[in-house]
């Protein structure tokens, strides 16, 4: 006997169209998925854009997703996957040269350190357009440099570079703030 649950009503009703189905999944999942869009848009009302947007091919792909894996895990992708789409129709991205070899990098944070999660989400929305978007998929999406190449269009070795200029300007925006919070202490 298989037991349905509130959420596999909601699913259901999406496959079928229901809008009310569809209000009940995009309130339970909105504030998660902006969350992820946030990461990738400039500011608050370009990540309601891409939201919109992840929301419509949810609903119209709903039945793709066959309940292997979790719905949070694959309305994640989708999400993913929108907010490169609104990147490329939007600003297209710009990579930097191919570097074939990098050299090794350090990050020296200290664990005191108390930064707040809206400064740092700042500070990634600040990043250029091409190393906030590989910096999210390496970084927080955790894809492998060769998954953001081909999802990308580019060479492995492009990738690389933008992820590692992305990590050593947040790195000296986070030095630049520490001092700052360092010079207001004292």
């Amino acid at each position: 006997m298989t037991v349905n649950t509130p959420l596999d009503h909601i699913l259901n009703g999406c496959r079928n169209g229901n809008l009310n189905a569809q209000q009940q999944l995009f309130e339970r999942y909105s504030a998660v998925l902006f969350g992820v869009c946030l990461r990738y848009a400039r500011d608050r009302p370009e990540a309601q854009d891409i939201l919109q947007d992840a929301f419509l091919v949810v609903f119209r792909d709903i039945r793709q997703f066959n309940g292997n894996g979790s719905l949070e895990g694959w309305l994640r992708k989708v999400t993913v996957r929108a907010a490169l789409q609104h990147l490329r129709r939007r600003n297209p991205l710009r990579f930097a040269e191919d570097y074939a070899e990098l050299p090794p990098q350090t990050f020296n944070a200290s664990p005191d350190t108390d930064f707040q999660q809206e400064h740092i989400l700042r500070m990634v929305q600040e990043l250029p357009p091409g190393y906030r978007c590989i910096f999210n998929l390496r970084c927080l999406e955790d894809f492998s440099y060769t998954e953001i190449a081909a999802e990308l269009g580019i060479a492995e070795s492009s990738v690389r570079s933008q992820y590692t200029r992305a990590c050593q300007l947040l790195r000296k925006r986070l030095e630049t703030l520490t001092l700052r919070e360092l010079r207001d202490v004292s």
